[in-house]
């Protein structure tokens, strides 16, 4: 009989089959690098195998869990659509995150992205990571056999053993000898050359792979006590001292950081250099992320801090009118942030490293939003479906701008201005973005002048990473290149044969004078 936490022998069974083959498949697809075509692949094949599964065990699969695999199979193509390493790595986590939810639904519905309470779903992904970290043991050591074959294993093990050892050392021992006296006889028995790292290597990587999907498979079939009231429950509560005092102080904190960003943004650079002896462009390079930090982390304080209330409707309310300030500062610390970010943009250019960051900055504004209609109106479920929606979107909307070639755009837009004060443009920085923005770095070193600052490297760069034949010589390098495949990578591979020999000569202008100096 099946218990919450076992599977029956011939579910097991299939879990087994089913994670050895996912795990071949990913040898196959993934081992060198999983950026490529085939990621999604491999993903697009859980999914079928994950319904497949289900169907065999006599399960019915979620539309929720059907929505998320769709989500995971979906973010999984990003990474053979765009060629920004950031991004596909965005994409893979989300691809990743989205498997576990599947895992969580299918297991436990309730506990899923709508469950009556947010900590019901964190309890059940931890009930989740337990069990993949657990992985093949469950199912080697106690349910792919059944009592009676378990008890019998062990003769069985022997019988098959001990036969096999005695015929290899046979072999060993006198196939040696008679290798070494007839040289027809060795050529015959010649072993094959084998790279025992590489195989060692394969080995590794199929059996941790399998060790994950088997774990996580198990999760997903394995039924769960999914009823919100036997969930985790704080063991202490927040009176009214607790929340005055603590979001007391936040408010406190955050309207003094306002104050001082309304100082800069009225008084300009004559302020900043009486204040900080700071430049407006050295202030605009400075603490960005810090600010996207502590807006972030407030979330967290005001959902937990209203998930630990004491019940009581007037310390609802207290909670509510103390959050709205806060949320209105998150705001206005939002809008500083964009406003140094555009400062820096002016003196310096946009990099990935700060459009990321504002792209999670509008996030989290819509987020916050959400927050005051849904937490603090006292309807959480809602709030974590609407948070993840709308991340999910935002995650969308980056792979649709393609952030590479944004930054490309603005960078050069920038420098055709000619901005009074800003820096040059960065062509080093330009040349290392990825192969979406390859044809604009590839215009911006052609029309710079051959002694502008970096044109040299940035040019040996963009010859040598999309220059004509290399990425061919880098496919040849690699068996069955097509699982690396790249829209974005294909696009500048395409793009550049315009631009090669115009990139040479840039080269040669720009490097043997600096080989002169």
């Amino acid at each position: 009989m099946t218990t919450p936490s076992t599977l029956d022998v011939r579910d097991a069974r299939a879990v087994a089959f089913t994670a050895a083959c996912l795990a071949i498949v990913a040898d196959l697809l993934l081992f060198n690098d999983p950026f490529g075509l085939g990621f999604p692949i491999w993903i697009a094949l859980i999914a079928l195998s994950t319904v497949a599964l289900m169907q065999r065990c006599g399960r019915h699969v979620p539309h929720e869990s059907l929505a998320w695999l769709t989500v995971a199979v979906f973010f999984a193509c990003g990474v053979a659509w765009r060629a920004s390493d950031a991004l596909r790595s965005f994409d893979v986590l989300v691809a990743v995150v989205a498997l576990g939810m599947v895992a969580i639904t299918l297991s436990a519905p309730r506990n899923g992205l709508l469950a009556a309470r947010l900590r019901d779903t964190v309890f059940a992904a931890a009930g989740v990571l337990g069990t993949i970290a657990v992985g093949a043991m469950p199912l080697a050591f106690r349910e792919l056999l059944a009592r009676h074959e378990r008890a019998s294993l062990g003769g069985r093990v022997a019988r098959i053993i001990r036969p096999t050892a005695l015929a290899a050392i046979v072999l060993i021992v006198f196939g040696t000898l008679l290798r070494s006296a007839d040289p027809i006889f060795a050529s015959l028995l010649a072993l094959p050359d084998i790279n025992l790292g590489t195989v060692i290597a394969h080995t590794v990587f199929i059996g941790f792979v399998g060790w994950i999907v088997a774990g996580w498979a198990r999760a997903a079939l394995r039924p769960t006590d999914s009823n919100p009231h036997a969930a985790f429950d704080f063991p202490f509560a927040l009176g009214s001292a607790d929340i005055t005092a603590m979001l007391g102080a936040l408010i406190v904190l955050f309207v003094a950081f306002v104050a001082a960003q309304l100082g800069w943004f009225f008084g300009g650079e004559q302020f900043l250099r009486a204040r900080t002896g700071l430049t407006a462009a050295s202030y605009a390079r400075s603490g960005f992320f810090q600010t996207v930090w502590a807006v972030l982390l407030v979330i967290p304080v005001l959902v937990g801090s209203r998930a630990i209330l004491a019940p009581d409707r007037t310390l609802a309310r207290r909670h509510t009118m103390l959050s709205l300030p806060i949320v209105a500062l998150l705001g206005a610390t939002i809008v500083s942030a964009v406003l140094r970010l555009k400062l820096y943009v002016h003196f310096y250019g946009l990099t990935t490293d700060r459009l990321y960051p504002l792209v999670f900055l509008a996030w989290i504004a819509i987020v916050l939003a959400w927050m005051c209609v849904t937490v603090l109106r006292n309807d959480p479920r809602a709030f974590a479906a609407g948070a993840v929606i709308s991340g999910l979107a935002a995650l969308m909307a980056l792979n649709i701008m393609n952030p590479d070639a944004l930054v490309a755009r603005v960078d050069v837009a920038r420098t055709a201005s000619e901005t009074p004060g800003a820096a040059p443009i960065d062509l080093v920085h330009l040349a290392s973005l990825s192969g979406d923005a390859a044809p604009l770095a590839a215009r911006a070193v052609i029309a710079a002048p051959p002694t502008a600052d970096g044109r040299c490297a940035a040019a040996r760069t963009l010859v040598r990473q999309w220059g004509v034949g290399a990425r061919m010589r880098t496919r040849d390098d690699r068996p069955a290149s097509w699982r690396w495949w790249n829209a974005g990578e294909q696009y500048a591979e395409g793009s550049m044969l315009a631009y090669d020999g115009a990139l040479r000569r840039a080269m040669h202008d720009a490097c043997a004078p600096a080989a002169q100096r």
